[in-house]
């Protein structure tokens, strides 16, 4: 009898302990984890550098949806303007926040919606006071953006 009630309890025990778990899956806004990430967003951002002053940069992203991305960007840099790109990893969570890395040495922290469509970062190194967002370019803006008027 003992052991049969030993054998309940653990049961229960183990069924509350695990319930929050499935309940936080089951609540994930990113179920698609990197995959939320994917095609080439317009990312755009000003702050302040330490060291440097003021910068604003202007670009494009792409996430391939697998945890690498590419970014080029045009940036102005207390005045002096630079065309900077470079590669990195990310990592998106269930609950929509991400990690980025960089080949230059910077890291970002991200808040992207449960779509993909749009994310908003922050520069988290030392020193710098950074952030801004990115908008995924759908196939129809880019189409409509080269399309070019036909000759009549």
């Amino acid at each position: 009898m003992t052991m049969k009630l030993l054998g309940t309890y653990t049961l229960a025990a183990m069924t509350v302990a695990l319930a929050p778990l499935t309940v936080r899956a089951a609540d994930a806004r990113c179920p698609l984890l990197n995959a939320t990430l994917h095609g080439t967003y317009v990312v755009s951002g000003s702050g302040t550098i330490a060291g440097v002053g003021q910068v604003t940069a202007l670009g494009q992203h792409t996430w391939d949806g697998q945890g690498n991305t590419i970014a080029t960007n045009t940036i102005s840099a207390n005045g002096n303007i630079l065309n900077v790109t470079v590669t990195g990893t990310y990592t998106v969570n269930p609950d929509c926040t991400a990690s980025l890395a960089e080949s230059d040495g910077s890291h970002y922290q991200f808040l992207i919606a449960p779509d993909g469509s749009k994310a908003w970062w922050i520069q988290i190194d030392s020193g710098t006071v950074v952030s801004g967002t990115e908008v995924r370019l759908r196939r129809r803006h880019i189409e409509s953006v080269l399309r070019v008027p036909s000759k009549k």
